[in-house]
């Protein structure tokens, strides 16, 4: 069984709602990030802990800031 980070899904969630918002298909996305798209698809459901330099990747072509994508429970001052 596998089971899928809560930060993941969170993650992952972000990165679909601004990428849609942009008017991307994950298609698409995947090709100008140079991603495979079954690697891309994972990292949007919270299969896969992408690296930092992939965040990074993603969130310049979406021109957003990295911190607007990371989890609330990563973010400093965040009480469980």
């Amino acid at each position: 069984m596998n089971v899928k980070s809560p930060e993941l899904l969170s993650l992952g969630k972000a990165i679909r709602k601004v990428r849609e918002e942009r008017g991307y298909s994950q298609d698409k996305f995947a090709f100008e990030l140079e991603l495979g798209r079954s690697y891309y698809g994972s990292l949007e459901r919270g299969e896969i802990n992408a690296s930092m330099m992939t965040l990074v990747k993603i969130t310049r072509a979406l021109d957003v800031e990295l911190r607007d994508v990371i989890p609330t429970t990563l973010k400093p001052g965040h009480q469980k």
